[in-house]
């Protein structure tokens, strides 16, 4: 349902915009579109009503309507959009013919509307004790989410890790020091908090000692139990337990110069801010409170000051293993050392999820390597109907409907069913696709779609939901995989809704596919493909899917890890893509044709697993491309330069350039990209020193243009002997660049980098060793945390 209503908020902008981008229509269908834009509204907020009282089977069938409607709606734009970027001027007479059957399916759609509506209305039901709708349903709470006392494997050292963060160490100050565990659900949070309370060394420690749950709670449920707990006297607790301020000031007086120790559970949502002024600070007085949470801001909140965020990890492959087969009731070594391997990889270290699994398994076949691999196939089919994981489908299903009433974010998520278990993804080129895929229309606030995009990729990250795999020195995520039980349910919900369509193997695939994910499927029948909006490919597809004619309406392209050898016909063929906005590719392809001039809405294009060293001109005059990425030179600019240099200046909305070989014509063209932020820059040793002078100018330039201090500016410069000259300059203004990479023969600092603001990130790599001068320079940087240095010299 929530993608439903993600979709539906998404197409009232759509068709404004469109509107206004084409005038002539709007006269005539100003009135349709009007009403069929507030009925989509009204839709849409139905489904939002729905949702928060459980939804009946009703509701499901005619939410699947609904969500059939809103893909209408933009396959009409989508499809109309395409015939104006495909018309010439001898195709005028086909062009008005069009338009007037834009016009007829617009007011069928607003027809279809209200019928739409009608359904609801007869076919709703006033009980909301009606059957409820699968993996929407909420599992009782009252279910345990922790693994039985017996199956603590690998708890030892997370154990004497937190307890080592709870015990009072020689020296230090004795006051209130909250820790906190932070991680996702079913690592076994809950598990390790209780081992540690139950340890003897914080039994003989501290008294009184609370265990007091919070999930589903707010502040003052959370004071209640804890003041029930302590027994407090009834004549000194306050009347009304409504009132916090009250409740905190009695829990104060009564632990007043006692030694406590508090454990507050499965804490969802942030009042920290509202309950510490209940536990005494007071030094001299060494209390513990140790808080879970699967949100990492809570964590951090908690433990903000005089406390520490415990981080779960998952188990290891012998942990996981051992884990595995003791719940599942067979020795270790198991005769067949394969047993359960594709169970151990989709349940990745989790606790919980190695433990619902083996019982699941074991319950339902003999253990056998064939059986069990055909079960794990397809494990949120089973999440769904299966008793033996209902406890896994119960953290899984909270981590999904706890997210913030925002179903762009639950979109988000689903989303991620593109990727397969256990593949690192980029941070970056994730949130270029989701800008491409057009789940965002415009932002709120002044925010821009990049913003929003950003935003809600940090969401998951602090749910814990996204493992971060590689982080950044500026704490971004760089690489992340999502948890291999989050993704099958991220699957198995993607693929009851329609949403995407992930081929493994199979010959067949189901009708009206919009998102297409291939992982080493040589079928040779996928469909209709007429519909498909987005098409990722890992590994090889047969041939037949790489005739990407028969999709007209594609916007993602993505064949960065597709294994085919794509050959000049198949550019020629997406080159006619003409609503494609981001192209990745991969190959020994050499060249990109001139056609590449037809794809206007073009955004990102990369070109760095190709064997593509020059690229036609016409890349750059794309009017919508943003990003591009590969290592090449520009053909033929010398006779366009005017007519480009007007252009970039102008129109250009060229944010990233990584990256482009030196010549003369780049390094003059490079001074007019005006939006540029990242660049990336390889100067070859052959240049003459007419091109270094271009070249430097236009560094400068591009470094002089950063004024903001809050943007994110980068750097990087790949030369050999060029450098004599290249970067001997100074700055006449105050200027910001964030991140700074120069690698090549470095004799000394370039007196530039000294008069910079701003610049966090420096990395110098150089075929010399670093002398004494050089580091005397590195502390005038003003703003540096970062320094990564790299000798490449033989020593």
């Amino acid at each position: 349902m929530e993608l439903a209503s993600a979709f539906l908020g998404t197409i009232g902008p759509k068709i404004y915009n469109f509107l206004q981008e084409n005038r002539n229509l709007q006269f005539k269908l100003e009135h349709d579109v009007g009403v069929l834009k507030i009925e989509v509204e009204i839709i849409a907020a139905a489904i939002r009503d729905d949702e928060l009282r459980g939804g009946t089977q009703v509701d499901r069938v005619w939410v699947g309507q609904v969500r059939d409607f809103a893909h209408s709606i933009e396959d009409c734009i989508d499809r109309f959009t395409r015939c104006l970027a495909d018309a010439s001027r001898v195709q005028r007479l086909k062009m008005l013919l069009s338009r007037r059957e834009f016009a007829a399916e617009i007011r069928k759609l607003r027809k279809r509307s209200g019928e739409i509506s009608n359904l609801r209305n007869s076919y709703s039901t006033s009980s909301e004790s009606s059957t409820r709708m699968g993996m929407a349903t909420s599992v009782p709470v009252s279910i345990q989410t922790y693994t039985p006392s017996a199956d603590l494997v690998g708890m030892g050292l997370p154990r004497d890790e937190l307890l080592e963060l709870i015990r009072e160490n020689q020296g230090e100050a004795k006051q209130l020091k909250v820790v906190s565990v932070c991680g996702f659900g079913g690592l076994g949070k809950t598990r390790l908090a209780r081992e540690v309370y139950r340890n003897e060394a914080i039994v003989g420690l501290y008294e009184p000692r609370l265990w007091v749950p919070a999930a589903d709670k707010d502040a003052a449920d959370v004071l209640k139990a804890i003041h029930e707990e302590l027994g407090i006297s009834s004549s000194t607790a306050p009347k009304s337990y409504d009132d916090v301020g009250k409740l905190s000031t009695s829990i104060r007086d009564c632990l007043d110069s006692k030694r406590f120790f508090i454990v507050i559970d499965d804490m969802g949502t942030e009042f920290w801010n509202i309950i510490k002024s209940a536990f005494p600070a007071a030094k001299g007085v060494s209390s513990r409170i140790v808080v879970t949470t699967a949100i990492q801001h809570i964590a951090t909140a908690c433990s903000s000051s005089d406390g520490h965020v415990y981080a779960m990890r998952p188990l290891d492959k012998q942990h996981s293993r051992q884990l595995f087969l003791k719940a599942a009731f067979l020795e270790d070594p198991a005769p067949n050392v394969r047993l359960g391997s594709e169970a151990l990889k989709k349940c990745d270290g989790l606790p919980l999820a190695l433990v619902t699994t083996a019982q699941f398994l074991q319950s339902r076949c003999d253990p056998t390597l064939a059986e069990w691999a055909k079960l794990c196939g397809n494990l949120g089919e089973h999440l769904e109907t299966e008793d033996t994981l209902a406890r896994m489908k119960h953290v899984l299903l909270h981590s999904y409907t706890s997210l913030p009433h925002d179903h762009l974010l639950k979109a988000f998520l689903l989303y991620l069913g593109i990727f397969p278990c256990g593949h690192p993804v980029r941070t970056d080129r994730l949130i270029r696709r989701w800008l491409a895929e057009e789940f965002i229309v415009g932002g709120d606030g002044g925010r821009g779609p990049l913003d929003v995009a950003t935003d809600n990729f940090k969401k998951l990250v602090d749910r814990c939901i996204i493992q971060p795999i590689d982080i950044s020195n500026n704490k971004q995520v760089k690489t992340w995989q999502t948890h291999g039980m989050m993704l099958e349910f991220i699957l198995h919900k993607s693929t009851r809704e329609n949403f995407i369509t992930l081929l493994r193997g199979q010959a067949c695939s189901p009708s009206k596919i919009r998102w297409l994910s291939l992982y080493h499927n040589t079928g040779n029948s996928y469909g209709d493909l007429s519909l498909v909006r987005s098409m990722t490919i890992f590994g090889k597809a047969h041939e037949s899917v790489l005739e990407f004619s028969k999709c007209e309406l594609l916007r993602l392209l993505d064949l960065e890890e597709c294994d085919n050898q794509l050959e000049d016909k198949h550019l020629r063929e997406i080159c006619k893509l003409l609503l494609l906005r981001y192209l990745s590719l991969r190959g020994s392809i050499t060249v990109l044709p001139k056609d590449i001039a037809k794809l206007k809405l073009l955004a990102t294009l990369d070109v760095r697993r190709t064997e593509i060293k020059v690229l036609p001109i016409e890349v750059i005059e794309l009017p919508c491309l943003v990003h591009l990425f590969g290592k090449f030179k520009l053909a033929d600019v010398g006779r366009r330069m005017i007519k480009l240099q007007k252009f970039l200046s102008e129109k250009s909305k060229l944010e990233t350039l990584e990256g482009f070989v030196a010549d003369e014509g780049f390094a003059k063209l490079m001074d007019h990209m005006n939006n540029l932020t990242k660049v990336e820059i390889w100067c070859e040793s052959d240049v003459d020193a007419t091109i270094v002078g271009h070249l430097s100018k236009s560094i400068k330039g591009f470094i002089q243009r950063g004024t903001n201090e809050n943007e994110d500016r980068s750097l990087s410069l790949n030369f050999h002997e060029c450098s004599k000259g290249l970067l001997n300059f100074s700055l006449e203004n105050s200027c910001y660049l964030s991140k700074l990479s120069l690698q090549g023969n470095i004799l000394s600092l370039p007196p530039f980098v000294t008069e910079m603001d701003g610049v966090t990130e420096l990395c110098l790599s150089s075929s010399n060793q670093l002398n004494d001068d050089i580091l005397t320079d590195l502390i005038k940087v003003r703003s540096l945390l970062y320094l990564k240095d790299e000798w490449t010299g033989s020593k």
